[in-house]
């Protein structure tokens, strides 16, 4: 192999493909991406058996061939290397070779040949989607899965595609993150609903792939039974699914509402993180009391001190006393864009529900915290 091209351009690719590396592989092999030069592009893999990425770009080619590098070591070389042209050969033993303007490296490899394939997905599930739309509905959901590997299911996203439009709903079992996205936003093929768990990794890596301004490029999105692939331009990225039952999210929505609080997004956040600083000592838990025209929010710790906030708010209902934990109101606080939230609650041992003043199509579950 030995092509030429623009070292900001591999660069880029390689930082779309490098992420999917992981340093806790047994197999040497899958810590190496794959570079493939032929028909004037130079392709680029890597591949960790659960989630793959793609990547092509245009090369000056003058000698087709493959070869594996140690993803970390060619993307540190790249990074550091003049804004110039590189050029890219094989040399015996696996050995990689770079030349840019006056530096020179060469880099040890492993043979092409013992990289494992990206899997193939030609399921019948098709659709496409803006990177608006898509990204705006990674960013507000994925922050609420589970990081307990022991219950998998949880660690995911839950995509459903139906005649309605699409949705994603994360939960870790204390919270849950929706949203839905309408019909005409989804260019599917075919009629039917669909749906599947996606890691949240695989989601993370999609996110970082995605160009909210890039308005001609659709995200292209095809599924199979186990695996599920988004295509964005030049760059692929290819994740197993999750197997199991995503828990009946729908039960939680269908609760009836006796207190109604709207208070500005931006006071309320702000006044949690400050609260939040004595809540640390706590389990992070503030008390949310409401009064009239006014939500008081306190936090007690015997280490560090007291708290205490108030915030003009809107009310409906009779006076309540609730807790939650701090942090996971920050989370989607810090996500929203709406200048106001509707705080809908149904009892102090109940869950609170939290919509946006500008977005009727996102929504929060949060559970409360023992007072």
């Amino acid at each position: 192999m030995k092509v030429i091209c623009n070292r900001g351009v591999l660069h880029e690719a390689l930082q779309h493909v490098g992420r999917v590396v992981t340093g806790r592989t047994t197999l040497p092999i899958l810590s190496n991406v794959l570079l493939e030069a032929k028909s004037g592009r130079l392709r680029l893999v890597a591949y960790d058996m659960e989630i793959g990425a793609e990547s092509s770009i245009a090369v000056e080619s003058k000698e087709e061939g493959a070869i594996t590098v140690p993803a970390r070591v060619l993307s540190d070389v790249v990074a550091s290397l003049p804004n110039a042209t590189v050029e890219i050969e094989t040399r015996e033993r696996s050995l990689l070779g770079l030349n840019c303007g006056r530096s020179e490296y060469t880099i040890n490899g492993l043979p092409a040949e013992e990289y494992p394939s990206l899997p193939e997905v030609s399921g019948e599930v098709a659709f496409t989607v803006s990177q608006r739309v898509l990204k705006d509905m990674i960013r507000t959901t994925v922050f609420s899965v589970s990081s307990d590997e022991t219950r998998a299911i949880l660690t995911g996203v839950l995509l459903r595609k139906d005649a309605e439009g699409m949705k994603m709903v994360a939960t870790d079992s204390y919270r849950l993150a929706l949203k839905s996205a309408p019909a005409e936003a989804v260019e599917a093929e075919g009629d039917g609903n669909w749906e599947a768990i996606i890691p949240a990794r695989a989601l993370q890596e999609v996110n970082r792939m995605l160009d909210p301004a890039a308005t001609e490029t659709p995200v292209k999105v095809r599924a199979s039974e186990q695996q599920i692939l988004f295509e964005v331009g030049p760059y692929t990225l290819i994740s197993r699914l999750i197997e199991g039952q995503f828990p009946n999210y729908q039960r939680l929505l269908q609760s009836e509402t006796k207190w109604r609080v709207v208070v500005s997004r931006p006071d309320l956040l702000a006044a949690i993180k400050r609260a939040a600083i004595v809540a640390r000592t706590e389990a992070s838990k503030l008390i949310f009391r409401t009064g009239e025209g006014t939500l008081f929010i306190t936090a007690e710790s015997a280490d560090l001190g007291k708290a205490h906030e108030e915030l003009a708010a809107n009310i409906e209902g009779e006076e309540v006393e609730i807790g939650f934990n701090a942090e996971y109101l920050t989370d989607v606080l810090a996500v929203m864009e709406s200048d106001n939230v509707l705080w809908e609650l149904t009892g102090p041992l109940s869950p609170g529900m939290i919509k946006g003043s500008s977005d009727p199509d996102y929504l929060y579950v949060v559970m409360p915290m023992q007072l």
